[in-house]
Parts: C-alpha cells; structure tokens; sequence
C-alpha cells in the first residue's frame, strides 16, 4: 500500500510529536503498520505514516461494519428497536440544539442514508455526502435521497445554505479536519447547528484497551481529537462550542475492542466471543454500565454541538 509521511501536526505545525502506539488494521487484516503521534502543541493525535487518499478505499470493504442496512429489514424486534432509538436520539438532539422541528441538513459521510431518512420522514430536507460509490447508490435508490457521491471539498455551495451540518464518526477519516470545518461553515446560515460524533479520548474504553480500542481502528481513523484540539479547530474555523455529550450506546464499539483485542492474543476465541456478543439482547445486561459511562462523560463515544458564530 501506498503511504504518506508528515513531517508536522497536521494542525499547528509542530514537528516534536511523541509516538503512542504502533498500530495496524487488525479488523480486516490489510498489510501495513503505522504511528500514532500525539502533537504536544495542540494536543491532536494523528497517524503517520498514513495510506494516501487513492490506497484507503481498499480498506473500506463492503463488510465494513458502518454500512447499515435499514431498520425495517433488521430481522429481530429488539435490534429493530434499538436501532430505531437510536436514530431517533440523533434526531432530537439535532431538533434541540438547532431549535428547529424542520429545516435543511446535510450530512457528511452519509453512508447508506439511514440518518438523513429518519430526518426526511421528520419534515426536514435533506442532502448527503459519500464518498463510498455503493453507500451513496444504495441511499439512492433505497431511499429515493438527494446524495453527492465525493466529498465535502468536492461539494458544489448550494443555492441555499444549511441550518444543520452533521459529521457522525467521519471527522476521523478525513485528510484535513480543518479544511472539513471551514468548508461546513461555509455551506451554512449563520447559528447554524453543527454535530460532530468522535471516538471520545477520554473514555474508559481507551484507557481499557489501549493499542486495541476501536476509537483507534487504523488506518481508517487518521486522527483523534483531544476535547483541547478540537475546540481550538472549532474556533478557528467560525464555531462556538454549545455542549459535549456521551449519547450513543456504547455496547457496539466495546464488542469492537474485545474482538480486536482477541484477534491480536486469541485468535482462536475471536469468533466464538465475537459470535455471542452478537446474540440479539445479549447487551441488555451491560445497558446500565454504558449510561452509567455516558453520564460520566467517560462513554467510547463524545459528540461536541457547536453554532456557526454571527
């Protein structure tokens, strides 16, 4: 694979950055081992060496676990209905924090359009962004969507500009963060919301498995953002911070863990493990822990709320 080497944050152009873990694609098994260096300037972590942007999409394969399929054709009632809560959650909070029931909103990195249908049959009109030619199609055809099929810097300025922009667990796997966040508050109204869901730096999950927590997932994730980085980005990019919140479950990305952590010591339990957390309900036991972490601000995954500023 094709790699790219940084001689400097990314961010504030430190060049004494401090490695953390040695760290490869475990998930999918794709050859390459990289870095992740921690920027004692602004605090951003970011992987380097790093797959150019032509060598990633071989490690996003059509298994890749972010591509959902819709709710209704989930088999069990149970997962039907978590799943649902839970694209409900995003909702309300993009309905509280914008103090709109309706308006427009575009949501970068779309994936297979499950979010921006659940805005839709909510009155709100919706566009997506993906760059993942058989998410964007899918999001299409299935739900009739209005998707880009590229990225946000190859996005045409619309003819009327968005009063919410979301970036669920995509800031991460982008090449430059930044230019993401100046190009957003560009494409949008003035006190326009924006979301942005992360893997969250100061969680228990990361301190629990280290080098093998699924925040990490390399080469996918090109950074990790400190609450202190990130908000320096907002900032600079037009945005002032509303809220940091722990809402997702958690559940998910700490089954993610165990199995990375399997695959790298016992491989041979991986499956099997993997195979039983899978189990439809057998995450009802672990609910109470997971809003326990959440309220503590200490869940797998934070999202910041911010207003583009006057």
């Amino acid at each position: 694979m094709e790699v790219e080497h940084l001689v400097s944050c990314p961010f504030c152009g430190e060049t004494n950055s401090r490695p953390l873990y040695e760290v490869r694609d475990i998930l999918y098994g794709i050859p390459g081992t990289y870095t992740l260096h921690l920027c004692p300037g602004c605090g951003l972590i970011y992987l380097n060496p790093r797959p150019t942007p032509q060598a990633m999409a071989a490690y996003y394969p059509e298994e890749y676990r972010s591509y959902r399929l819709p709710v209704a054709d989930e088999p069990f009632i149970l997962m039907r209905w978590m799943r649902q809560r839970k694209l409900s959650r995003r909702r309300q909070l993009i309905e509280a924090y914008s103090q709109r029931a309706t308006g427009r909103i575009l949501d970068v990195g779309c994936s297979t359009g499950l979010f921006l249908h659940e805005m839709a049959t909510h009155g709100w009109t919706t566009q997506g962004i993906e760059p993942i030619t058989f998410a964007a199609e899918f999001a299409q055809e299935h739900f009739g969507l209005d998707v880009f099929q590229g990225t946000l810097q190859e996005f045409p300025q619309p003819e009327t500009l968005f009063d919410a922009i979301t970036f669920w667990d995509v800031l991460e796997h982008t090449y430059d963060p930044m230019a993401e966040l100046q190009k957003a508050a560009s494409l949008m109204k003035t006190e326009g919301l924006l979301a942005i869901n992360i893997p969250n730096w100061e969680s228990i999950d990361r301190h629990l498995f280290g080098e093998y927590w699924q925040g990490f997932d390399p080469p996918r994730h090109l950074y990790m953002f400190t609450r202190a980085a990130l908000t320096q980005m907002l900032a600079q990019a037009g945005f002032e911070i509303l809220r940091w919140v722990c809402f997702m479950p958690g559940y998910f990305s700490f089954a993610m863990s165990i199995e990375r952590w399997l695959k790298a010591k016992l491989p041979s339990w991986a499956k099997i493990v993997s195979a039983i957390m899978s189990i439809p309900g057998s995450r009802l036991p672990f609910e109470p822990w997971f809003s326990l972490l959440n309220k503590m601000g200490k869940g797998p995954l934070v999202a910041v709320l911010a207003r583009k500023r006057a």
